[in-house]
């Protein structure tokens, strides 16, 4: 990182005081989808946006002279991504949200990676401009989820607030629901109509169950926006093909110890949010096809960033990253940090849990 301009806002306290709302913003369409998402969380928060522009400066060879390279002069890529946060800033500003714009020179990545240590929320669109004058939201919305120090949203380019969402057809079941009486499958049928969750905050939970991190997070998203809770599981029936299945006595085991972990994780949800309307479904299938297909219809989307996976466990984890570059709406991203000396923080010991 070589250089670095901050330009606050006369209301926005120093940016380590107010662990803000961190946007990469570089004026593509993903971009401004990720800045009108970060401002209705801002708001929610009571966060002020920190605008985050990063570029790189190429260098050519010099052949004629006793150098090896030659730098090129970066006035008008710094002037154009100046006029971009400028933009952002008066959006922001516009909304009554306080703002503080960032540019640095270096790896867009790196750079927000680097700012997410001081900010409660990192929020980016899941394609940019890419090119020659950086690469803000390409490859960044791969790296900063994996190795954001706050929680990372990524909002899709196909992500409009008030649109029309289409549940698409899945191959993942449901066997166990909340207050609903499964049918039995039909073996014969490859696909059927996935569930809705309009207006929902959707959560995918693995073998950590209640001391899941995102699942609380995702608690405390619904309760800030007034949404319903639903939580997501996955056992997967066919763990190395259809010539393998577990014996039936297995199969019941694996699903009642799922179901079970729901039930609990709903029940302390409950305890700490009377008034949230929590609800769960455990499918038989593969989890970044069951996340996929939530997010179909989800309000946002909450996964973790690291499961324990193996067939005993409820999978999911390093599906995050095959989940991201096919989600249809707004999906936060929860790093699930191992110590295996320090039981997994959740609110269940009743602690405060700072950013979200």
């Amino acid at each position: 990182m070589n250089e670095q301009d901050r330009t606050p806002d006369a209301n926005t306290s120093p940016a380590g005081e107010s662990e803000a709302v961190v946007v990469g913003v570089d004026g593509s369409p993903p971009s401004r989808n990720a800045l009108a998402w970060a401002i209705q969380e801002a708001r929610s928060l009571d966060k002020p946006i920190r605008l985050v522009g990063a570029y790189t400066i190429p260098s050519v060879a010099a052949a004629a002279i006793d150098v090896s390279y030659v730098p090129i002069d970066d006035i008008s890529i710094r002037a154009a991504v100046t006029n971009t946060l400028k933009e952002a800033a008066a959006e922001v500003k516009a909304a009554g949200v306080p703002v503080e714009a960032v540019i640095e020179i270096g790896d867009a990545a790196g750079v927000l990676i680097d700012e997410s240590k001081t900010g409660s929320l990192a929020v980016v669109g899941s394609r940019g401009r890419g090119g020659f004058a950086g690469r803000l939201l390409g490859t960044v919305s791969s790296a900063l989820p994996a190795h954001s120090a706050c929680p990372t949203v990524v909002v899709p380019t196909v992500w409009q607030p008030d649109a029309q969402r289409t549940a698409h057809p899945t191959s993942s079941r449901p066997i166990r629901q909340d207050g609903v009486e499964v049918e039995e499958p039909d073996p014969n049928v490859e696909a059927i109509e996935g569930l809705r969750f309009d207006g929902k905050v959707v959560v995918g939970v693995d073998s950590l169950g209640a001391e899941s991190p995102a699942l609380w997070k995702a608690a405390r998203l619904a309760v800030r926006r007034g949404s319903p809770l639903h939580i997501v599981a996955v056992i997967t029936t066919t763990v190395i093909g259809p010539e393998w299945l577990p014996s039936t006595a297995d199969l019941e085991r694996l699903v009642n110890e799922g179901a079970d972990k729901l039930v609990v994780a709903k029940q302390r949800l409950k305890d700490e949010y009377p008034d949230l309307d929590v609800t769960w479904t455990l499918f038989d299938g593969q989890p970044a096809e069951v996340l996929v297909r939530a997010s179909d219809t989800a309000e946002v989307l909450v996964i973790g960033s690291r499961g324990r996976g193996g067939f005993a466990g409820l999978l999911l984890g390093s599906t995050s990253q095959s989940v991201l570059p096919y989600s249809q709406c707004p999906t936060m991203v929860v790093r699930v940090v191992r110590d295996h000396n320090k039981r997994r923080h959740g609110a269940s010991d009743n602690a405060p849990e700072p950013g979200l």
